[in-house]
């Protein structure tokens, strides 16, 4: 993800997590409602904007490339995680202040667009390893084109 686009998400957040997700004294936020997808890694929930926890997805109008033809990935995944939530019961719950794991019909959302081969594990992700993994072993979503 770009620095711009990964700035544009942290402030878009922020709208749904304004402070800590979690002190040592208080219950962690949960924001439950109908998911709508914004891009590959980002869903809203009423007026809150959710970044999905453990994962970095292309940004909307990233380009991949597949030889030395580019094609939308960052639509391609969006549209992945569209079939998973939009329109979705979502349970989210803050993991860190800008970031939170989020279930729809009983499935982790970062986990699915990993395994999927839609969006990476980040460093804050390790959970998310073994299904980055087989994705990657299966050239699934982004691994499709990548040479080994």
């Amino acid at each position: 993800m770009h620095a711009p686009a990964l700035l544009l998400s942290m402030l878009l957040c922020l709208a749904g997590f304004s402070g800590a997700a979690m002190a040592a004294d208080k219950k962690p936020i949960v924001i439950e409602g109908m998911a709508r997808v914004i891009d590959a890694g980002t869903i809203q929930i009423d007026r809150s904007v959710i970044k999905l926890f453990g994962i970095v997805a292309p940004s909307p109008r990233q380009k991949c490339l597949r030889g030395a033809l580019p094609w939308l990935c960052g639509a391609a995944a969006k549209k992945h995680l569209q079939a998973l939530a939009d329109h979705q019961q979502a349970r989210c719950v803050a993991v860190e202040t800008f970031n939170a794991r989020c279930i729809v019909k009983n499935k982790d959302l970062s986990n699915e667009m990993v395994l999927a081969g839609w969006a990476v594990a980040d460093e804050a992700g390790n959970a998310y390893r073994p299904a980055e993994e087989k994705a990657r072993a299966g050239k699934r979503g982004l691994w499709e084109s990548v040479q080994d």
